[in-house]
This record gives structure tokens, C-alpha cells and sequence, in this order.
């Protein structure tokens, strides 16, 4: 029986950022359980997130205006995350329970600056303004942490946006970042880095991993050691000697079975986390490892050798139909997917799994307090029937 909780949060209601803080974490867990149970019609075990508060290593939080327009001289930069259901609203955050304790103290340094440097927000509907979003990434194991600040081109006070990060946020480098497009979305054209490496690095399962400004990363580091454990354990048993890691980002799912296999093949759109992840492989002396940027479509549908175990570990939008389609045609013994977006998953399960037996399937919450959840399933092809031959 689902009972009524008191949210943590003053902003819960009015943020987007966490939707069910009005539930105990038991009772979220029961309906992330049923959902996944419902979707896949079959019992589904459900690990739970080690930590449910400050559990996330990247936010990207959005500037924005005040409306109607104040008075002079009254504050009218916003900084924060959207208002739940109104992309162009911004709601100021005096507290959140998503990042770290500090965070807080963090945005609250970058407004004052934007104030007193008279720097104007960006208007995601008219398309005017300067500062576009504020992107945080910590390492939660190993204590680093990178501030990046997008804006739309031209010049901006480096030395007291530094200054004023540095004053009440350990920050290990610190970079800014343009992007001149009208979507509203962090998209990093380019980078420069104001201090430090311009990335940081974390530990999971023992390995080391660069990430960069543009590298994807699972957003619960603690939570994604579970995730891997699970995969590990898998696909230990099954001896692979070709593993093929779609979609790798930084290359940790691969870097961590490579032990397991005699050779492993990741392919990336993001040449910075194809970057990452050869960097990843060297510094953890992974070497019968290979990465490749392009996209999986195109990379599969030139592919020539043979594998035995393929590993999907796609966004949340799900596979694009040309690459469902050329892992049908590949038909490798076994798939392994990985997924933030169940329902997509299983859009892509019906698309590409026809001739497959889903052996097992497991849920991990990496993401405490939202609707979302991780699924991982491995999936086994069946017997050719030789009647039908």
C-alpha cells in the first residue's frame, strides 16, 4: 500500500528535477518494480540505488530570465533546473538534494556573479542573451570535480567567474563552453579550459576512467557499480572471445569485461569519448581493446569479422531503425542491452529480438526520486529449427 511522504525538497512541485519525493523509497521501488514487471511480463529483481540523495555526478542546470520583467535594479537572472512542465521556465534553486551539499552554494556564487558582471540570460524563446547553462560533473569516488560554464560566443570576465566558483566550490578544473544554436540543450561546440586537465576521473570496480565535458557517463557512479557487477557476472560463464560494446561512451563496459574475452570492439558517435575511452584503456592496461568513432549504423553495416557477443548501451531515444537493422542481419549468439528508457527497450526487443530467448533481465535504480530506472537483459539466440530448413 502506497502512503503519503513528506518530500525533502522545498522546491518539489514546482522543479522538474525529482517527481516522487512524495513516496518513502520503498514504495518507489515497488512501482519501478511493477512497471518493469508489466513491460516485460515476467518477475523482474530490482537493485536498489546505494545512496538516494546526492547520488548524481553530472547536473546540468539552465539560466533563464525573470518574467514579467522586474524593476530596475531587482535581480532578473534565474539559475537553476526547468520548472516541471515549462521547458522555458526556470526555477532558482536554494536547495537540491541531486548533486552534492555544496551545490547549492555553487549556484548561488555564479548568480551573484552574473548579477555584478550585468551578464543577461539566455531567452530560449526569443533567442537573445549570454549565459546559456551551468554543467557540473563530481567524482564521487574520487572526489574531483569540473564546472563548466555555457554561453553563447563573445568575451565574458574569466577571472572573477573563477574566482567566484573557486570561493565556495573545490573545483578541480573549471572550463567554459559555446554554444550558438537555438536548442535549448547543453550542446558544447567548443571548449576551452580556464584551470586545471579540463576533465576529471572516477573509479569504478577498481578502473580509472577519464571523463571529459562531452563523454557520457552513468549519472550514479555508486549505482553503476551494481549495474557492472550484474553485467560481469553474466557474462563471465559464457566464456565471449569477440565482444562488440555499442554505444561505449568511455569505454567502461568493455574496459571491464576485456578480462573476460580475448578481444573487445567499442564504436562511439563522440570522438571525445572515443578519445576518453582510449585513454581509459591504456592508463587501466587494457589492451586487447579497440574503439572507433562513427556511428553504429555505419560501422555495422561495413563490418566484416565475426563476434559472438554484442553489448547495446544505447541513449534514451533507443537504437535508430538502420542500426536494429544491422544487428538483426549480424545475428550474433547473444545480445546484452542496457538501457535508461525501458519502454524504448522494449520497442528495439520487439524490432530486433524476434529470433532471441531473453534468459535474464534485472533492474538498477540509478536514478532515486524520478519515474526513470535501468534495465539490463541478456538474450540468447534460439535454435534454428532444422524442419523449417
Amino acid at each position: 500500500m502506497v502512503t503519503a511522504h513528506s518530500p525533502r525538497c522545498t522546491h518539489f512541485g514546482e522543479c522538474g528535477g525529482c517527481r516522487r519525493q512524495d513516496l518513502s523509497y520503498e514504495d518507489q521501488l515497488e512501482a519501478k518494480k511493477k512497471y518493469l514487471e508489466d513491460l516485460f511480463h515476467r518477475p523482474v529483481p530490482l537493485h536498489p540505488s546505494p545512496d538516494i540523495w546526492y547520488y548524481r555526478n553530472k547536473m546540468e542546470y539552465s539560466f533563464g530570465d525573470v518574467y514579467p520583467p522586474p524593476e530596475e535594479g531587482e535581480d532578473d537572472i534565474l539559475l537553476g533546473l526547468k520548472e516541471r512542465g515549462k521547458w522555458y521556465r526556470v526555477l532558482n534553486l536554494s536547495e537540491c538534494y541531486l548533486l552534492s551539499p555544496e551545490a547549492p552554494a555553487l549556484l548561488e556564487a555564479v548568480h551573484t556573479w552574473a548579477r555584478n558582471e550585468g551578464l543577461a540570460p539566455y531567452n530560449v524563446r526569443r533567442h537573445v542573451g549570454f549565459l546559456r547553462h551551468l554543467l557540473v560533473r563530481e567524482g564521487k569516488l574520487s572526489g574531483e570535480r569540473l564546472v563548466l560554464l555555457l554561453t553563447v560566443e563573445g568575451s565574458f570576465p574569466r577571472e572573477s567567474f573563477v574566482e567566484a566558483v573557486e570561493s565556495v566550490y573545490p573545483a578541480t578544473t573549471i572550463l567554459r563552453g559555446q554554444h550558438n544554436g537555438r536548442a535549448d540543450a547543453a550542446i558544447l561546440e567548443e571548449v576551452k579550459v580556464l584551470t586545471g586537465s579540463g576533465f576529471i576521473e572516477e573509479v569504478l570496480l577498481g578502473k580509472t576512467f577519464r571523463i571529459s565535458p562531452k563523454s557520457f557517463f552513468q549519472t550514479n557512479s555508486r549505482g553503476a557499480e551494481i549495474l557492472y557487477s550484474l553485467i560481469r557476472e553474466w557474462i563471465a560463464p559464457l566464456r565471449p572471445e569477440r565482444i562488440l560494446d555499442l554505444y561505449c561512451g568511455g569505454g567502461a563496459i568493455g574496459i571491464l569485461l576485456a578480462d573476460l574475452c580475448q578481444e573487445v570492439l567499442g564504436v562511439d558517435v563522440v570522438e571525445e569519448a572515443v578519445a576518453d575511452a582510449r585513454y581509459n584503456a591504456k592508463e587501466n592496461g587494457v589492451f586487447n581493446i579497440e574503439f572507433v568513432t562513427g556511428k553504429v549504423e555505419k560501422v555495422l553495416r561495413d563490418w566484416k569479422g565475426s563476434v559472438d557477443t554484442v553489448i547495446l548501451d544505447p541513449p534514451r531515444a533507443g537504437m535508430h531503425p538502420k542500426a536494429r537493422k544491422a544487428v538483426c542481419e549480424m545475428a550474433p549468439p547473444r545480445i546484452l542491452y542496457v538501457s535508461c528508457n525501458p519502454k524504448n527497450f522494449a520497442r528495439d526487443l520487439e524490432k530486433i529480438l524476434e529470433g532471441y530467448e531473453m534468459v535474464r533481465i534485472e533492474g538498477v535504480d540509478l536514478f532515486p526520486h524520478t519515474d526513470h530506472v535501468e534495465a539490463v537483459a541478456l538474450f540468447e539466440r534460439k535454435p534454428q529449427d532444422v524442419s523449417t530448413i
